[in-house]
């Protein structure tokens, strides 16, 4: 059993693929990369002669212990997770990109899509589809 959870770990550690952006009022397009983490995604795009790297992490997740006495004693462990993503990416010319992700996935997994809409610093829009 531990050996096939290194496995599926370190095979959602090597998902990647893009993401397609568009400009608001210019329909600039915008094309942003991400590599699937275990506690996070790595997001990287490129706007004009600007290149942005950054981090996805999960909005909203948590998790829950409790012990209960009853006829037994127990342990209870929960966790939630949640499809909502926000992203900060950072520019190598000064300026940064502030994303709200929609996964498509309630799990977390980057590759099976979503939507999203980032802004950038100088206040223009982008909105993603993946």
């Amino acid at each position: 059993m531990r050996y096939i959870s290194m496995v599926f770990f370190a095979l959602l550690a090597a998902c990647s693929g893009t993401m397609t952006g568009q400009v608001r009022g210019t329909g600039e397009q915008v094309q942003f990369n991400y590599e699937q983490g275990l506690d996070h995604d790595i997001y990287t795009a490129r706007i004009g002669s600007e290149n942005f790297t950054g981090k996805a992490i999960m909005d909203g997740s948590g998790s829950t212990y409790a012990t209960a006495w009853g006829n037994d004693f127990a342990n209870i462990f929960g966790s939630t997770t949640t499809n909502r993503f926000i992203a900060v990416l950072l520019g190598d010319q000064g300026n940064s990109l502030n994303c709200q992700m929609r996964y498509a996935d309630s799990s977390g997994f980057t590759n099976a899509g979503g939507v999203g809409v980032c802004k950038h610093s100088d206040g223009r829009i982008i909105d993603i589809v993946w």
